[in-house]
C-alpha cells in the first residue's frame, strides 16, 4: 500500500479533535469519512512508527485494527504546519512541481517555505 498524505492529514486532524485523555480514534471509525479500515490502520501504523502519534492495535491479516490516543509533540508541530487548507494546497503544488516525493522532510520544508512567504 502506498502512503497517502491526504489520509495522514485527515487522521491527524481527527485525532487532534479528541478531548485530552478521554478517548481514542479507531481505524474503523474513519470509514464514515471515506477511509476504509485497512487504509486507516496502515496509515495509523505509519504515523506511530514515525513518532507522530501514540497508539496501538493488532496486525491481524484478516482484520487489521489500529487506534490512536494522541498526537505527539512532533505530530502537533507537523499538523500545525499543514492544517490550513491553503498551506496544504501550496505544499502539494510545490512538491509536485519540483518532482520531489512527499517525504516528511519534504512536506515540512515545503510548508515552511509557504509559511515564510505568507509571513512576508
Amino acid at each position: 500500500m502506498k502512503r497517502n498524505w491526504e489520509v495522514i492529514r485527515k487522521i491527524m486532524i481527527q485525532l487532534e479533535k479528541l478531548p485530552p485523555g478521554d478517548g481514542q480514534l479507531d481505524s474503523t471509525s474513519l470509514e464514515d469519512r471515506g477511509i476504509p479500515n485497512e487504509v486507516a490502520a496502515y496509515h495509523m501504523l505509519l504515523l506511530q512508527e514515525a513518532g507522530l502519534i501514540e497508539g496501538g492495535g493488532r496486525k491481524d491479516l484478516s482484520t487489521p485494527y489500529r487506534f490512536a490516543l494522541r498526537l505527539t509533540w512532533d505530530g502537533h508541530e507537523l499538523l500545525d504546519q499543514i492544517r490550513r487548507d491553503t498551506v496544504w494546497a501550496s505544499v502539494k503544488t510545490r512538491l509536485m512541481n519540483s518532482g520531489l516525493d512527499m517525504s516528511v522532510e519534504a512536506v515540512r520544508a515545503a510548508a515552511a517555505a509557504t509559511i515564510k512567504e505568507l509571513l512576508g
